[in-house]
Protein backbone atom coordinates (compact mmCIF):
# COMPACT_ATOMS: atom_id res chain seq x y z
CA UNK A 1 0.00 0.00 0.00
CA UNK A 2 1.34 3.38 -0.94
CA UNK A 3 2.07 6.02 1.62
CA UNK A 4 -0.05 9.13 1.39
CA UNK A 5 1.16 12.62 2.17
CA UNK A 6 -1.42 15.36 2.45
CA UNK A 7 -1.41 19.14 2.37
CA UNK A 8 -4.39 21.26 3.35
CA UNK A 9 -4.60 25.03 3.06
CA UNK A 10 -8.32 25.44 2.35
CA UNK A 11 -10.43 24.93 5.45
CA UNK A 12 -13.57 25.90 3.56
CA UNK A 13 -13.60 22.57 1.77
CA UNK A 14 -14.56 20.87 5.04
CA UNK A 15 -18.13 22.16 4.96
CA UNK A 16 -19.09 19.43 2.48
CA UNK A 17 -18.01 16.62 4.83
CA UNK A 18 -20.30 15.45 7.61
CA UNK A 19 -18.18 15.41 10.74
CA UNK A 20 -15.67 17.86 9.29
CA UNK A 21 -11.92 17.54 9.65
CA UNK A 22 -12.05 14.72 12.20
CA UNK A 23 -13.96 12.55 9.73
CA UNK A 24 -11.37 13.17 7.02
CA UNK A 25 -8.48 12.30 9.32
CA UNK A 26 -10.17 9.12 10.54
CA UNK A 27 -11.04 8.05 7.00
CA UNK A 28 -7.43 8.30 5.82
CA UNK A 29 -6.17 6.49 8.90
CA UNK A 30 -8.73 3.70 8.48
CA UNK A 31 -8.00 3.23 4.79
CA UNK A 32 -4.22 3.62 4.69
CA UNK A 33 -2.94 3.39 8.25
CA UNK A 34 -3.19 -0.36 8.90
CA UNK A 35 -0.88 -1.74 6.22
CA UNK A 36 0.52 1.45 4.75
CA UNK A 37 1.50 4.81 6.15
CA UNK A 38 -0.37 8.11 6.38
CA UNK A 39 1.86 11.17 6.54
CA UNK A 40 0.86 14.79 7.11
CA UNK A 41 3.03 17.90 7.25
CA UNK A 42 3.44 19.34 10.75
CA UNK A 43 5.61 22.31 9.90
CA UNK A 44 6.24 25.02 12.49
CA UNK A 45 8.13 27.33 10.17
CA UNK A 46 7.50 30.51 12.22
CA UNK A 47 9.99 29.39 14.85
CA UNK A 48 13.04 31.61 14.58
CA UNK A 49 11.21 34.40 12.77
CA UNK A 50 10.04 37.83 13.87
CA UNK A 51 6.25 38.28 13.78
CA UNK A 52 3.76 41.10 14.29
CA UNK A 53 0.32 41.07 15.92
CA UNK A 54 -1.32 40.11 12.62
CA UNK A 55 0.90 37.07 12.15
CA UNK A 56 3.08 38.55 9.44
CA UNK A 57 6.65 37.21 9.52
CA UNK A 58 10.01 38.87 9.01
CA UNK A 59 13.37 37.22 8.41
CA UNK A 60 15.50 37.91 11.53
CA UNK A 61 18.57 38.56 9.38
CA UNK A 62 16.87 41.78 8.24
CA UNK A 63 16.92 43.07 11.80
CA UNK A 64 14.16 44.08 14.19
CA UNK A 65 11.69 46.83 13.34
CA UNK A 66 8.81 48.35 15.26
CA UNK A 67 5.84 46.03 15.63
CA UNK A 68 7.78 42.79 15.17
CA UNK A 69 8.89 40.57 18.04
CA UNK A 70 10.66 37.23 18.28
CA UNK A 71 8.28 34.31 17.79
CA UNK A 72 10.53 31.96 19.76
CA UNK A 73 12.97 29.21 18.85
CA UNK A 74 11.96 26.24 21.03
CA UNK A 75 10.29 23.16 19.53
CA UNK A 76 8.49 20.56 21.64
CA UNK A 77 7.63 17.45 19.63
CA UNK A 78 4.50 16.90 21.74
CA UNK A 79 3.05 20.38 21.96
CA UNK A 80 4.33 22.75 19.26
CA UNK A 81 1.40 23.36 16.87
CA UNK A 82 1.48 23.35 13.09
CA UNK A 83 1.80 26.74 11.39
CA UNK A 84 -0.25 27.76 8.37
CA UNK A 85 -1.45 24.30 7.33
CA UNK A 86 -5.14 24.50 8.14
CA UNK A 87 -7.05 22.41 10.63
CA UNK A 88 -6.54 18.91 9.17
CA UNK A 89 -2.81 18.45 9.89
CA UNK A 90 -3.25 19.92 13.39
CA UNK A 91 -6.01 17.42 14.21
CA UNK A 92 -3.90 14.60 12.81
CA UNK A 93 -0.92 15.71 14.93
CA UNK A 94 -2.88 15.10 18.13
CA UNK A 95 -4.53 11.85 17.01
CA UNK A 96 -3.72 8.80 19.20
CA UNK A 97 -0.87 6.71 17.78
CA UNK A 98 0.52 9.45 15.54
CA UNK A 99 4.30 9.94 15.64
CA UNK A 100 6.02 13.25 14.86
CA UNK A 101 9.56 13.79 13.59
CA UNK A 102 11.89 16.06 15.55
CA UNK A 103 12.53 19.16 13.49
CA UNK A 104 11.87 22.74 14.67
CA UNK A 105 10.65 23.96 11.29
CA UNK A 106 9.65 21.14 8.93
CA UNK A 107 8.47 18.14 10.93
CA UNK A 108 6.06 15.51 9.63
CA UNK A 109 3.55 13.33 11.45
CA UNK A 110 2.88 9.72 10.52
CA UNK A 111 0.47 6.93 11.40
CA UNK A 112 1.06 3.29 10.54
CA UNK A 113 3.03 0.17 11.51
CA UNK A 114 6.44 1.78 10.92
CA UNK A 115 5.60 5.43 11.64
CA UNK A 116 8.35 5.74 14.27
CA UNK A 117 10.99 4.44 11.88
CA UNK A 118 9.81 6.77 9.14
CA UNK A 119 10.02 9.82 11.42
CA UNK A 120 13.34 8.91 13.03
CA UNK A 121 16.54 10.82 12.40
CA UNK A 122 15.03 14.09 11.25
CA UNK A 123 16.94 15.96 13.94
CA UNK A 124 20.21 14.68 12.44
CA UNK A 125 19.53 15.80 8.86
CA UNK A 126 21.83 18.52 7.52
CA UNK A 127 18.83 20.69 6.62
CA UNK A 128 15.13 20.38 7.49
CA UNK A 129 14.28 19.30 3.93
CA UNK A 130 17.31 17.13 3.23
CA UNK A 131 17.12 13.95 1.15
CA UNK A 132 18.05 12.01 4.31
CA UNK A 133 15.09 13.41 6.25
CA UNK A 134 11.58 11.89 6.34
CA UNK A 135 10.77 14.12 3.38
CA UNK A 136 13.34 12.27 1.28
CA UNK A 137 11.96 8.95 2.52
CA UNK A 138 8.77 9.71 0.60
CA UNK A 139 10.68 8.59 -2.48
CA UNK A 140 11.71 5.30 -0.87
CA UNK A 141 8.08 4.65 0.03
CA UNK A 142 6.90 5.30 -3.55
CA UNK A 143 4.52 7.83 -2.01
CA UNK A 144 1.66 9.72 -3.52
CA UNK A 145 1.21 13.36 -2.49
CA UNK A 146 -2.29 14.85 -2.51
CA UNK A 147 -2.80 18.59 -2.30
CA UNK A 148 -6.23 19.05 -0.73
CA UNK A 149 -7.98 22.12 -2.06
CA UNK A 150 -4.73 23.84 -2.86
CA UNK A 151 -2.06 23.97 -5.57
CA UNK A 152 1.50 22.79 -6.06
CA UNK A 153 2.70 26.12 -4.73
CA UNK A 154 2.58 24.15 -1.47
CA UNK A 155 4.78 21.35 -2.84
CA UNK A 156 7.29 21.14 0.02
CA UNK A 157 8.86 18.05 -1.53
CA UNK A 158 10.12 20.29 -4.33
CA UNK A 159 12.48 21.90 -1.80
CA UNK A 160 13.99 18.46 -1.25
CA UNK A 161 14.54 17.98 -4.96
CA UNK A 162 16.12 21.40 -5.44
CA UNK A 163 18.53 20.79 -2.58
CA UNK A 164 19.36 17.30 -3.86
CA UNK A 165 19.96 18.73 -7.35
CA UNK A 166 22.39 21.31 -5.96
CA UNK A 167 20.40 24.34 -7.05
CA UNK A 168 22.36 27.47 -6.02
CA UNK A 169 21.19 30.10 -3.53
CA UNK A 170 18.26 28.15 -2.08
CA UNK A 171 19.68 28.01 1.47
CA UNK A 172 19.97 31.03 3.73
CA UNK A 173 23.65 31.97 4.17
CA UNK A 174 23.46 31.90 7.97
CA UNK A 175 22.78 29.33 10.69
CA UNK A 176 19.43 29.10 12.48
CA UNK A 177 19.69 27.97 16.12
CA UNK A 178 16.96 26.22 18.11
CA UNK A 179 16.31 24.02 21.11
CA UNK A 180 14.13 20.91 20.88
CA UNK A 181 12.40 18.71 23.44
CA UNK A 182 11.93 15.08 22.40
CA UNK A 183 9.36 12.46 23.47
CA UNK A 184 11.46 11.50 26.50
CA UNK A 185 11.52 15.09 27.74
CA UNK A 186 15.18 15.64 26.85
CA UNK A 187 16.00 19.18 25.68
CA UNK A 188 19.02 19.96 23.54
CA UNK A 189 20.25 22.47 20.94
CA UNK A 190 20.00 21.96 17.20
CA UNK A 191 21.13 24.17 14.34
CA UNK A 192 21.06 24.12 10.55
CA UNK A 193 20.66 26.25 7.44
CA UNK A 194 17.09 26.84 6.29
CA UNK A 195 15.71 27.28 2.81
CA UNK A 196 15.17 30.86 1.75
CA UNK A 197 11.63 32.05 2.61
CA UNK A 198 8.86 32.28 0.00
CA UNK A 199 10.93 30.36 -2.53
CA UNK A 200 7.98 28.05 -3.13
CA UNK A 201 6.04 30.92 -4.73
CA UNK A 202 7.47 29.80 -8.08
CA UNK A 203 6.58 26.10 -7.87
CA UNK A 204 3.16 26.72 -9.36
CA UNK A 205 4.72 27.42 -12.75
CA UNK A 206 5.31 23.68 -13.35
CA UNK A 207 1.93 22.42 -12.14
CA UNK A 208 0.39 22.10 -15.60
CA UNK A 209 3.68 20.79 -16.98
CA UNK A 210 3.67 17.95 -14.44
CA UNK A 211 0.06 17.14 -15.28
CA UNK A 212 0.75 17.16 -19.02
CA UNK A 213 3.68 14.76 -18.55
CA UNK A 214 1.83 12.24 -16.40
CA UNK A 215 3.63 13.10 -13.15
CA UNK A 216 0.48 14.51 -11.54
CA UNK A 217 -3.22 14.49 -12.19
CA UNK A 218 -6.18 16.60 -11.17
CA UNK A 219 -8.64 14.87 -8.85
CA UNK A 220 -11.64 15.71 -6.67
CA UNK A 221 -11.88 15.11 -2.93
CA UNK A 222 -15.46 15.98 -2.07
CA UNK A 223 -15.93 19.44 -3.52
CA UNK A 224 -12.23 20.30 -3.35
CA UNK A 225 -10.04 20.53 -6.43
CA UNK A 226 -6.82 18.63 -5.75
CA UNK A 227 -3.61 17.50 -7.40
CA UNK A 228 -2.28 13.97 -6.91
CA UNK A 229 1.47 13.62 -7.48
CA UNK A 230 3.54 10.46 -7.88
CA UNK A 231 6.73 11.12 -5.90
CA UNK A 232 8.94 8.73 -7.88
CA UNK A 233 7.82 10.21 -11.20
CA UNK A 234 8.18 13.74 -9.85
CA UNK A 235 11.70 13.03 -8.62
CA UNK A 236 12.89 11.63 -11.92
CA UNK A 237 11.19 14.34 -13.97
CA UNK A 238 12.24 17.32 -11.85
CA UNK A 239 15.87 16.23 -11.35
CA UNK A 240 16.21 16.10 -15.13
CA UNK A 241 14.39 19.41 -15.46
CA UNK A 242 16.56 21.10 -12.82
CA UNK A 243 19.73 19.77 -14.44
CA UNK A 244 18.66 21.47 -17.65
CA UNK A 245 17.59 24.67 -15.89
CA UNK A 246 18.98 24.92 -12.32
CA UNK A 247 17.47 28.37 -11.72
CA UNK A 248 13.95 27.34 -12.80
CA UNK A 249 12.47 28.60 -9.52
CA UNK A 250 15.11 31.20 -8.65
CA UNK A 251 13.71 34.33 -10.27
CA UNK A 252 13.95 36.23 -6.99
CA UNK A 253 17.74 35.84 -7.14
CA UNK A 254 18.23 36.94 -10.76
Amino acid sequence: MHEQYMLDHKDGMLTSFEGGAETIVEAFIEYFGKKGLVVFPATSWKLGYLVDKDGNSRDPSLGKIEGFTEFGNHFDVKTTPCHGLGIIPEIFRTYPGVVRSICPTSSVCAYGPDAADFCSGHEKAETPLNWNSPWGKLYDRKAKIIFLGTTMRCNTFMHVLEEYAGVPNILAPYIWKYTVTDYSGNTYPIEFRRHEPEHNAYYLKVQQELIDNGVAKEVKFGSANCQLVDVVKETKYMLKRLKEEPTLFCHEYN
